[in-house]
Order: structure tokens, then sequence, then C-alpha cells
């Protein structure tokens, strides 16, 4: 008993300049990993928006195909019963559907979507424009 007493008296623990660095080497990673994860949360957000877009362009297309009318600029009206829900949802704000919003349908095909996100962006375009751009399409 006596040895074990011993042998625990001569282990020592980590040294206070020790453990100075490894809190400060924590901090370093820290201070680069947290901006990069809120980049990815404000990309994500940005690629829901556009994809909203897309989906108000796709409900166009199907009450295009479902009635006789070709031009003309449809709103969340004419299009809320081709799309879930009671609007598109806000990425940055879930508890406020989206419902202003504005796709001019062409008898050329390429319609073309209006749709902000307040305070935070505001996309405009054709699909092939919003495929293109991304989450550039996102523009503030």
């Amino acid at each position: 008993m006596k040895k074990m007493v011993k042998r625990l008296k001569n282990e020592r623990g980590l040294t206070l300049v020790e453990l100075l660095a490894v809190v400060v080497i924590l901090g370093i990673i820290a201070a680069i990993a947290v901006p990069s994860i809120g980049m990815i949360i404000e990309n994500s957000k940005k690629d829901a928006a556009v994809s909203n877009a897309q989906q108000i362009l796709n409900a166009a297309q199907l009450y295009k195909a479902g009635t006789s009318s070709v031009d003309g600029d449809l709103g969340h009206d004419q299009l809320k019963e081709y799309l879930e829900g009671d609007g598109i949802i806000n990425p940055w704000d879930a508890s406020t559907p989206i419902t202003e919003y504005s796709v001019t349908l062409n008898s050329s095909g390429s319609n073309e979507v209006d749709i902000t996100f307040p305070g935070k962006c505001t996309i405009s375009g054709t699909s092939q424009q919003l495929t293109s751009k991304g989450r550039d399409a996102c523009g503030s």
C-alpha cells in the first residue's frame, strides 16, 4: 500500500503552460470553424430560396398545362393549388410563408419568376437562369 501511495505522489499532472497551450489551440480551431459553419447555413438558405423559386415556376407550368391561358402574370391566388401548404416557405423565417410573388407566362415557354424574401433576397429569372446561377441568383 505504501508503494502505491508513493507512486501516486511521483506522478504529475499537466502543467499550467501545457494546459494553456491546449486552450489556445482549441480557441484557434473554434475561430476558424464558427465563421465557416455560419456561411454553410446562409448558403443552404439561399439554395432553399432558389429551390422555392423553381417550385413556383413548376407550378406555373402545371397551371399553364391545365388551362387555356398562355400569356400573362400569375400570383399566389392562381398557383396555390399547385403548391403544398399556405405558401412558399421563407428559409429565413419559416413561420411566415411567402405569398407575394409573380410569374410571367410567355408563349415562347420562357416563364419568369419574381419573388422577394423580405430583407434577405430577391430572385428573378427563368428556370434556366436560376439553374445556371444557383445560389448567386439570390441577390440582395
